[in-house]
């Protein structure tokens, strides 16, 4: 009697712990199910993310062309753009457009700007916040964009090996592609004007673009072609080019050249990226006449 006693007590203590057991198991569940449901948020989010910062590329194929004031600047060039020299770039691939507010602040966490409109291009951004931007969309996107060299902007701007040698970039009429003081005043939209023989947008004009290299003169040798040139080894300013929308036209002339000190930031200052990668770039001789 006293081992069925026994028994009984093991069976009575061992009923709870299954019943415990049996609780615990739906609770599992939707913890289970809300995993899952916040992995396939986060994923979307990703992949949001990644669709946003996707930039449309142009193929820049490499040449050589005549860097600086060239004859077609005419009368207005400035000390700073001569003397006209040879310059060969290799290949590389440049974005349509600059970066706008929207793709900035999916990196950055916040936009900068002045003038909100996720759809602009992004402004008050210094040289050196350029490349913490860069630095972290590369690490995000596993990409490898850059700032152009002064250089290689001035040849995507004259159009690379398809220039048809115009004082702006894609047309001698400045209000064809450029914003400028004589028809905007203030900082607009990407695309909205013209592009230029190889499909950029607002390399005159709206904005000027913060290039990678230090500011510095021009090599007074102009028999001796330079490779890939990068700027003066040193300086304390940068170099911006294009000009902007409440400048003359005479800044937005393909050749012009400006400067800031890259700890910097302006209303009237953004930037572009290139990048050595150049198999998703949209090739010019497959545009669309």
């Amino acid at each position: 009697m006293k081992r069925l006693t026994t028994i009984l007590l093991i069976a009575a203590l061992s009923i709870p712990g299954a019943f415990a057991a049996g609780k615990k198991a739906p609770k599992e569940q939707p913890a289970a199910q809300g995993q899952q449901q916040n992995s396939a948020y986060r994923e979307d989010q990703i992949a949001r993310k990644k669709a946003i910062l996707k930039f449309k590329t142009v193929f820049v194929e490499g040449g050589s062309f005549t860097m600086g004031c060239t004859a077609e600047q005419e009368d207005e060039c400035f000390p700073p753009e001569k003397p006209a020299h040879p310059v060969f770039v290799r290949s590389f691939a440049i974005c349509k457009y600059c970066v706008t507010q929207r793709q900035w602040r999916e990196v950055m966490g916040k936009n900068p700007s002045d003038v909100r409109d996720e759809d602009f291009p992004v402004t008050n951004i210094s040289w050196d916040d350029a490349q913490k931007f860069i630095a972290k969309l590369n690490n995000f996107m596993g990409t490898s964009y850059r700032l152009p060299t002064e250089a290689e902007w001035e040849f995507a701007a004259r159009g690379g090996i398809y220039s048809e040698s115009k004082k702006y970039s894609g047309s001698e009429d400045c209000r064809m592609v450029a914003w400028y003081k004589d028809n905007a005043g203030e900082l607009r939209p990407n695309g909205k004007r013209k592009g230029n023989e190889i499909g950029l947008f607002d390399m005159s004009g709206n904005l000027w673009e913060w290039c990678s290299d230090w500011y510095g003169p021009y090599p007074t040798d102009t028999e001796t072609e330079q490779i890939n040139p990068e700027g003066a080894s040193e300086g304390k300013e940068r170099v911006v080019r294009g000009g902007y929308f409440e400048g003359p036209a005479i800044f937005c002339r393909v050749s012009c050249r400006n400067k800031s000190e890259p700890n910097y930031a302006s209303s009237i200052i953004g930037l572009r990226l290139a990048t050595d990668f150049t198999d998703d770039a949209e090739k010019p001789s497959e545009m669309e006449p």
